[in-house]
C-alpha cells in the first residue's frame, strides 16, 4: 500500500499538468460553444424565415453529431499551420485548440436548445422555468469536461494520456490504482462545478436576470 501511495505522490505533479490541459480544453470549448450557441438561439427566437431555419438546422447538427466525430474532424481537417495572407508569418494551430474546437459542438447544441426554451419561458413570465437554463448549460459543460479525456486520442498530453504513460513506465501492476486516482480528479472537478452551478442559480443577481431581460425586451 505504501508503495502505491509513494508512486502516486511522485507522479502527481506530472498528472496535474495533464489535468490542467483537460481544464484548458474544456474552457475553450465552453467559450466557443456558449458564444455560438447563444447566437443560434437568438436567431431561432428573434429572426424569421431563413435566419430562424438556419439557426434551427445548425443547432440540430451540433446536437446530434457525435462529439468524437467533431473532434477528429477538427483535428484532421483543419491545417496544422497557415500563412497569414500577404505576409510570411506562419501560424501554427496547436492540437489543444483543435480539441477544444471539436468539443465545443455539443455545448453549442445544448446552449441553443435550452436557451431557446428559456426565452419562451421568459416570454410567458415563467421565470423559474427560465432559470433551468443554468443547470442545463452546467450539465453540458460537465459532460464536455469528462469528454475532454478523448483529447488524448488526438495527441493532447492530458490526464488520461499521462496516466497511460505512467502505467507504461511502471508496469501494469499499478494500472488500477493509477486509473482510480485519475478518476478522482474528474470526480472532484465535477463536484466542485456542480456546487458552483447551484450557488450561481440561487444567487439574487442571477435570479433577477430573466425579469430584467423581459423588461428590456418589452421596452425595446
Amino acid at each position: 500500500m505504501s508503495e502505491v501511495v509513494s508512486l502516486l505522490a511522485t507522479w502527481t505533479p506530472f498528472l496535474l499538468i495533464g489535468f490542467f490541459w483537460n481544464i484548458a480544453v474544456t474552457a475553450l470549448a465552453v467559450l466557443i460553444g456558449t458564444v455560438v450557441g447563444v447566437r443560434l438561439a437568438s436567431m431561432r427566437y428573434k429572426d424569421t424565415g431563413v435566419g430562424a431555419k438556419a439557426g434551427s438546422f445548425l443547432s440540430k447538427v451540433f446536437r446530434n453529431v457525435p462529439t468524437l466525430a467533431l473532434l477528429f474532424y477538427a483535428v484532421f481537417v483543419l491545417p496544422r499551420e497557415f500563412t497569414v495572407y500577404g505576409t510570411s508569418i506562419v501560424v501554427t494551430i496547436p492540437l489543444w485548440f483543435k480539441a477544444g474546437l471539436g468539443l465545443s459542438g455539443s455545448i453549442i447544441g445544448f446552449t441553443s436548445e435550452s436557451l431557446l426554451i428559456a426565452y419562451k419561458n421568459m416570454e410567458r413570465r415563467d421565470y423559474d422555468a427560465a432559470l433551468l437554463f443554468i443547470p442545463t448549460w452546467g450539465s453540458s459543460v460537465m459532460i464536455s469536461f469528462v469528454a475532454s479525456s478523448t483529447a488524448s486520442l488526438v495527441g493532447v498530453s492530458e490526464l488520461i494520456s499521462r496516466s497511460n504513460s505512467i502505467i507504461a513506465a511502471t508496469g501494469t501492476a499499478y494500472m488500477i490504482p493509477v486509473y482510480l486516482y485519475t478518476a478522482s480528479f474528474f470526480v472532484m472537478g465535477c463536484l466542485l462545478w456542480m456546487g458552483l452551478i447551484r450557488r450561481l442559480k440561487g444567487s439574487t443577481f442571477v435570479r433577477s436576470l430573466p425579469q430584467r431581460f423581459s423588461s428590456q425586451s418589452m421596452t425595446g
